[in-house]
């Protein structure tokens, strides 16, 4: 992205130094998109929808993009989960479920139409009221919105930064292993680490892409 401080790296020129099972499962991850096993086609294409506003990429081209609904579905598939949930909360199928059917119901209420078909900033205020524990719908009175919106949000991201192109942004060259880090003081780094092109705080790259003047043009969706 051209908005990272790190522009122009790629953490898989370092995948020589790793390990043989960790570098066969990151290269799987770019390689072997899983196919739709859990989601019906309609919950799929509207989960697309969701992450294209709370994880944007307006930088990459569909080629290049973080492919997360496909890991999100094989996660469910194969029950691959924390193994945990909070009191209130059904099983992580459950939720994922509910969460989408609640994003549909919102929509209605507040739009009169499903959420695939709303313009960006209307899936923002339909999210946003999700995140507020404020959204309309029957779905809410069965799962509590602000938790259910945070569990979404969360498992997005993991499932987001679990990509090496993820890593790219954020400087990060993959697991230490076999090599481990030598140089451990304040603002020290080793030498196959990257070295920031930029300011590496975030703050200016949110600023910019709140205020439109960003790589997202319009804002960008939800961060």
């Amino acid at each position: 992205m051209k908005s990272s401080p790190f522009e122009g790296f790629d953490p898989l020129a370092q995948s020589d130094h790793w390990e043989d099972r960790t570098r066969e499962l990151v290269l799987a991850r770019i390689e072997q998109v899983p196919p739709r096993r859990f989601f019906t086609e309609d919950e799929a294409q509207l989960l697309d929808a969701v992450v294209d506003r709370l994880l944007p990429q307006p930088d990459r081209n569909a080629d290049d993009a973080v492919p997360v609904t496909p890991f999100i579905d094989q996660m469910l598939f194969e029950d691959d989960t924390d193994g945990f949930r909070k009191d209130g909360m059904p099983w992580d199928q459950q939720v994922w479920r509910l969460a989408l059917r609640g994003f549909e119901e919102t929509s209605a209420a507040r739009y009169g139409i499903g959420f695939t078909e709303l313009r960006n900033e209307q899936r923002d205020d339909v999210l946003a009221a999700v995140q507020a524990g404020e959204a309309e719908g029957q779905t809410w009175r069965e799962i509590p919105a602000a938790a259910t919106f945070d569990k979404v949000m969360q498992e997005l991201v993991e499932v987001y930064y679990a990509h090496p192109a993820a890593w790219a942004e954020i400087g990060w060259p993959g697991p230490a292993s076999k090599r481990g880090y030598m140089r451990t003081g304040y603002g020290e780094r080793d030498p196959w680490q990257p070295k920031e092109s930029a300011p590496a705080s975030s703050v200016p790259m949110v600023r910019d892409r709140r205020a439109g003047t960003g790589p997202s043009g319009s804002g960008g969706g939800l961060h």
